[in-house]
């Protein structure tokens, strides 16, 4: 007996609609690719885009974008663990420890053990590192606005609800 199959919605290719009866291409016969319709594809510009105008803005502060964010979340929070702070910005546990490390040597955060998790450090910023945030954030924020430059002020909260959106999908 033959199970009835549905068309793929308008604009849905039948092999990405995950409805029964839709079909591989066979070895050989022609695949339609368009990449730029992908969202992961604009996402990775726009983020691109964003991180060069960011990097361009506080070059001199010899930071990098995610040094920037890693010092924000802490002056937004106050001290937090390494693992709270890097779950709170989507880092992965190694990459987190290189950016605190990193910020650590130059003397713009502090690490203390958390008595009572022996394996957990906690994350504070120092006198130096509160100093350089708030000469360097006003330039963040302005990199910030010109990436979002290109959309009306409506646009801007539409994007940012999406992307929140999009994340915690």
């Amino acid at each position: 007996m033959s199970v009835p199959t549905e068309p793929a919605p308008p604009g849905v290719p039948p092999a990405a609609s995950g409805r029964r009866g839709s079909r591989s291409p066979s070895a050989g016969e022609p695949i339609e690719v368009d990449l730029d319709s992908h969202v992961g594809i604009a996402l990775r510009y726009a983020y691109q885009r964003a991180v060069a105008t960011m990097a361009e803005a506080i070059r001199d502060s010899e930071l990098t974008a995610i040094q920037v964010s890693v010092l924000a979340r802490l002056h937004e929070r106050g001290p937090t663990t390494q693992n709270r702070l890097g779950r709170s910005l989507g880092m992965e546990p190694a990459n987190v420890r290189d950016v605190v490390r990193r910020l650590s040597r130059r003397g713009l955060v502090a690490l203390t053990a958390v008595p009572d998790d022996r394996r957990a450090l906690l994350v504070s910023t120092t006198d130096a590192g509160r100093e350089l945030f708030a000469r360097v954030w006003p330039q963040a924020e302005e990199a910030n606005q010109r990436t979002l430059s290109v959309l009306t002020p409506a646009e801007r909260r539409q994007l940012a609800e999406l992307l929140h959106r999009l994340a915690g999908a």
